[in-house]
């Protein structure tokens, strides 16, 4: 991976690549971001820049033997540690390694539900356990193929339960000549603490709304910069979130939650019912979109309840509904409605049956907004 393939955060690639080019690479960084920020291609990048032969001032050459094998995931210093679900026969990394390196590449920005997906085992506990940090001690125990360093790279390191945390804090405290941990997480608040002293820490924000704008017209040329702009901001600076609404279409996400809310206040039980059987049929992760574009959708609403219009973030038809169902809101139910899908959110991701999650909400939205709620 290239920094520049990676999507903005320019300031952070400069310090990176300042950080090798003057000598100054620590033994572990965690490099930790929200979802769809590019915290692992970061990491990606900055691991080919370390590795590669002809190195450029502000990139990796691309073209030398190791820029070629990190551009597969391949060089054989690049060692990979991530969640798996365990079998009675499998416990460590190495069998799915080809699985794990085929996510990546397709996208670089993969969350843990595109792993499950690939896993197909989107109803099963993916973890990291003790075995997998006997993997991490028994690979940096080799010396380095090409007699530089020697990369570990662990994906979502907050999956590990306590044994391998404790066992990978040992490694870390007893570090390898030339080893280099990169630990890549989505929350750094589920990691131990004497883990946490022992990385220099490396903090990736979300995208800006231009920067996602820029990348949604590049991988949707047809998307007119209007509407990359909106979905952009809708999508709070996840890439994921933002190429999966653009794929869809714009406003998908926007009629079903529209006429959701509609059919609620109007206590149209039968509309209700029939779209709460209809979200059931799209896949657990189109049911988490939905969701958190409601609560984008919420918070645009609640702003324009509190008269703070310069930070309402819609266009178009958004805008006509927010202005409107703004005017439905106090201090009981806006909160009330957010916290609705909070939980709901949550409880999609712990495979609760959606029909019955959304007839629910669909009932207590009602409360709340004809104020029984």
């Amino acid at each position: 991976m290239l920094f520049s393939s990676v999507i903005g955060h320019a300031s952070l690639k400069a310090r990176l690549i300042g950080n090798i080019r003057e000598g100054r690479v620590p033994h572990a960084q965690l490099f930790v971001g929200p979802r769809g920020s590019g915290n692992l291609p970061l990491a990606l990048a900055y691991a080919q820049y370390l590795l590669c032969e002809q190195r450029q001032p502000v990139d990796a050459c691309g073209q030398c033997p190791s820029c070629l094998q990190m551009a597969k995931l391949e060089h054989p210093d690049l060692h990979l540690a991530f969640p798996i679900f365990f079998t009675d026969k499998v416990k460590v990394c190495e069998p799915y390694v080809g699985d794990w390196r085929a996510t990546v590449v397709a996208e670089p920005y993969a969350d843990v539900e595109m792993w499950r997906e690939r896993l197909e085992s989107e109803n099963k506990q993916i973890r990291m356990g003790v075995d997998i940090a006997q993997e991490i001690q028994r690979k940096l125990s080799l010396k380095s193929f090409r007699g530089g360093h020697k990369v570990m790279l662990v994906w979502m390191p907050e999956m590990m339960d306590p044994a391998a945390s404790n066992k990978l804090l040992k490694v870390l405290e007893e570090p390898e000549p030339n080893t280099l941990f990169l630990l890549v997480s989505n929350d750094a608040e589920q990691l131990l603490a004497t883990i946490l002293s022992r990385a220099q820490l490396v903090k990736v924000p979300a995208l800006s709304p231009d920067e996602l704008a820029d990348a949604l017209q590049e991988r949707f040329p047809e998307l007119s910069a209007t509407d990359a702009m909106a979905i952009a901001v809708r999508s709070e600076g996840d890439l994921l979130d933002a190429v999966e609404m653009a794929g869809k279409g714009e406003e998908e996400l926007f009629v079903f939650f529209r006429d959701w809310l509609r059919a609620c206040y109007k206590r149209e039980v039968n509309t209700t019912v029939e779209l709460a059987e209809g979200f059931a049929k799209f896949g657990r992760e189109w049911q988490k979109s939905l969701v958190r574009y409601g609560l984008f959708i919420m918070r645009q609403c609640a702003l324009q309840w509190m008269q703070a219009q310069e930070l309402v973030r819609v266009v178009g038809q958004e805008q006509e509904f927010v202005g409107n169902f703004s005017k439905l809101l106090n201090d009981r139910n806006a909160d009330g409605i957010r916290r609705e899908l909070e939980t709901a959110h949550v409880h999609i991701e712990r495979n609760a049956n959606p029909k019955v999650l959304f007839m629910d909400m669909s009932y207590r939205f009602m409360g709340l907004l004809r104020g029984k709620g």
